[in-house]
């Protein structure tokens, strides 16, 4: 018995009709649109820029490397995808502009941060602020560690971060290291306010846009960057790697592939 040969199911025949209409139509389909090679900042920040074309610079020092500035423009686009298009995209799906003119406020608050930390001398703050800072926490530390499962600690009942609360307090961060929105919000107000032109800051809901976008970057970035793997990890990278561990890396390799039955003259041709 001859198996009939079933008929084209009604998605096939859609997919064929869209695709002959789109052909006859002229009409590029949305993977043909996207330009290899084009990152996520030139398509959400720059849309009319050409495949060819630079983006313009964000920072002005000329001191500063260039990759910085795609580093940068790759995070504010990250930032507006992830905390303005979820809503913005409810409210008008096919607006580009809207992303645009928020990054040339951003722009400006960057620019604005680069001038005034070229012009301010950083040395007090890194060589005296900051030792100061670090050495009272380490000392506060061992005292509230010292103080733990004593009369000080309510016999027991007092947690350490608690004791170290009490001889660090702070408005912004409660006992268990959480942060206060609204001081971190009137803080970046505070900035705001202190970089942008009065036409900018002025309107209510362009600042209270560029304000929440930056307050929910801190929020999410100040916890993951205050743990002690992060610093352990960032001194590690910015060290990097000692001569004794690179020979050794390369000693431990020579006798694994020897081992393996390989022939040693080959290995050393390779190291």
């Amino acid at each position: 018995m001859a198996v009939s040969k079933l008929p084209p199911t009604a998605h096939s025949v859609r997919s064929f009709q869209s695709s002959v209409v789109s052909k006859d139509k002229g009409i590029p389909s949305i993977r043909s649109q996207i330009t290899p090679g084009t990152t996520l900042a030139k398509r959400l920040l720059f849309p009319h820029l050409g495949p060819d074309a630079e983006v313009p610079p964000l920072l002005t020092s000329p001191n500063l490397p260039p990759e910085l500035n795609a580093e940068i423009y790759d995070f504010i686009a990250l930032a507006l995808r992830a905390f303005v298009n979820p809503w913005w995209t409810k409210i008008s799906r096919y607006d580009k502009e809207f992303l645009v003119q928020i990054n040339q406020v951003v722009t400006q608050v960057v620019r604005s941060l680069e001038t005034r930390l070229s012009k301010t001398d950083l040395s007090p703050l890194i060589f005296r602020d900051f030792p100061t800072l670090i050495t009272q926490h380490y000392e506060d530390y061992r005292l509230a560690s010292s103080k733990l499962n004593t009369s000080y600690s309510t016999g027991g009942a007092v947690s350490l971060p608690q004791l170290f609360h009490q001889f660090q307090p702070h408005m912004a961060v409660s006992a268990d290291g959480s942060i206060d929105e609204d001081y971190l919000r009137q803080s970046v107000d505070f900035v705001l306010k202190a970089c942008l032109p009065p036409e900018d800051y002025d309107p209510d809901a362009e600042r209270y846009i560029i304000r929440e976008v930056v307050l929910k970057v801190l929020i999410g970035a100040i916890p993951r960057i205050s743990q002690p793997w992060f610093i352990q990890k960032l001194a590690l990278d910015l060290l990097g790697p000692s001569e004794a561990t690179i020979l050794s890396g390369k000693v431990d390799t020579f006798f694994t592939v020897e081992n393996d039955g390989l022939n040693p003259s080959h290995v050393a041709a390779a190291t």
